[in-house]
């Protein structure tokens, strides 16, 4: 019977020290695919900041556009 107890220890421990390398590697993935989303959010952000950007200085040229031709018809 003790045997068996040892056998049935031994083998759990095993199971155990398995599930918790599968669990450690899951995680570094999920860590790894969460950096590279955060990675993607910022580039995304950074162009979208600078489309705002290049539409306001297209504004700006607009109006100071519409600005000189109102004074030029005067």
């Amino acid at each position: 019977m003790k045997g068996s107890s040892v056998f049935l220890f031994s083998v759990m421990a095993i199971v155990i020290v398995l599930l918790g390398y599968y669990n450690f590697e899951q995680q570094n993935t999920i860590e790894l695919l969460n950096e590279e989303i955060l990675q993607q959010a910022r580039r995304r952000h950074n162009l979208i900041l600078e489309k705002h950007v290049l539409e306001q200085k297209n504004l700006e040229l607009m109006e100071a556009d519409s600005l000189s031709q109102t004074s030029q018809s005067q």
